[in-house]
């Protein structure tokens, strides 16, 4: 296959498509040399993007496409304030209950010791978690401890995680029309009801933002979610 980033950077496709590629190169460099660490501790630009941009835009895409929306993707490599165009067709368009385009802007809910914890179970194979890293007095160096997780702690933490994110984003400005997308990697094992519960509580949180919808998303498993916006307007782009 030999894909790269400049397969995807300005090139209109499909978003199946896009989906495809997306998923090969993310398989094509696990299974090159160092591949797993690479993608692991997030070493290099290539693998920053594919894990941080490609993908949660592939897991959007497939949210979206159907029958009746079908979905070309724009993915731009730079620094403009979005990470992709999307074009929409199909009798969704027609009736005018969705967009003709639209863009995207991806980002990562995460904890703060979520690197560290990925580097610990790359040199150690196996780690308790992100909150369970703490730095030894005596050497130094980050250790990985057990950590018991009490009532809705777990949930919490994501929500908050979540609502950080969405209030540093809305400082942005943004074209108009744009989704906002939020990977979520979790501090420990979900169950779908939890997974539910966090996103009540950001929904309840009374949280506005700008964007057309923000679209949410955990890394591993397949829940997601949808918060839609307040409608207030945005920059236009040209």
């Amino acid at each position: 296959m030999n894909c790269t980033l400049k397969d995807f950077d300005n090139h209109l496709m499909n978003g199946l498509d896009f989906c495809k590629k997306a998923y090969g190169l993310f398989e094509e460099t696990r299974r090159s040399p160092n591949g797993i660490e690479r993608l692991r501790l997030i070493k290099g630009r290539p693998e920053k993007k594919v894990i941080e941009e490609l993908l949660p835009i592939a897991r959007y895409i497939q949210a979206r496409y159907s029958h009746c929306r079908q979905i070309k993707v724009r993915w731009i490599d730079g620094k403009q304030n979005y990470d992709a165009r999307l074009l929409f067709a199909g009798i969704l368009v027609e009736k005018r209950l969705a967009p003709k385009r639209q863009y995207v802007e991806v980002t990562t809910a995460v904890h703060e010791n979520d690197h560290i914890s990925r580097r610990l179970m790359n040199e150690q194979g196996h780690t308790f978690g992100v909150k369970g890293v703490q730095k030894d007095p005596h050497t130094g160096k980050y250790v990985s401890l057990p950590h018991v997780y009490t009532n809705y702690e777990a949930q919490e933490d994501l929500a908050q995680k979540i609502l950080e994110r969405i209030k540093a984003k809305n400082k942005k400005e943004y074209p108009r029309r744009t989704t906002l997308i939020i990977q979520c990697f979790l501090d420990t094992l979900f169950w779908e009801n939890e997974w539910e519960y966090a996103i009540k509580m950001v929904k309840s949180s009374g949280v506005e933002h700008r964007f057309h919808e923000i679209f949410l998303f955990d890394a591993n498993h397949h829940y997601s979610a949808t918060l839609y916006g307040t409608g207030r307007k945005r920059k236009k782009m040209p």
